[in-house]
């Protein structure tokens, strides 16, 4: 749920009869977008995300000692297009190759980077790219993968059936 104004760090209470500053919108952009992307991902509009419109959800990690945690979710039977893996970093630490079980086999893509510089000038823009998986049991899951874990930071991957 967002609040009215949430998307640009709009001032005070929530007021509904209070017009909203539409120049903090134009002030943080960077935000916007972020803000745009995730809603995107979250109604499916690419194609790639629609697990995020499901209702099934499953945890794959939980790292209490380093702070990340993983969760997947899908809509319908799983799968490319429709299962979708969300990774949190709630920690100060940079992982270069964080080791995660995933699902499925296959190149699994980012499609969400909370770190990217685009949507805040101060962020690290830390490379975290998608990435193909190895078999072995990891994390309970068939396979696994490395890739690159930005601090206090959250990552979205999936697969596409193409």
């Amino acid at each position: 749920m967002i609040f009215q104004g949430q998307e640009f760090l709009q001032d005070g209470y929530f007021s509904d009869d209070q017009p909203l500053d539409w120049g903090r919108a134009r002030e943080h952009r960077g935000l916007v977008h972020l803000y745009r992307d995730l809603i995107a991902l979250r109604r499916n509009l690419h194609g790639y995300s629609a697990g995020l419109l499901g209702q099934h959800t499953q945890l794959l990690h939980l790292n209490h000692e380093q702070k990340v945690l993983a969760y997947q979710r899908w809509a319908h039977e799983g799968g490319p297009n429709d299962t979708v893996v969300v990774l949190l970093n709630f920690g100060n630490t940079t992982h270069e190759a964080y080791r995660l079980g995933l699902p499925a086999a296959g190149h699994w893509q980012v499609r969400f980077n909370s770190d990217w510089q685009g949507y805040d000038a101060d962020f690290d823009n830390f490379p975290a790219l998608g990435a193909d998986t190895q078999p072995g049991d990891y994390d309970g899951c068939p396979q696994f993968t490395e890739l690159g874990l930005p601090p206090y930071s959250a990552l979205i991957l999936s697969q596409s059936a193409t």
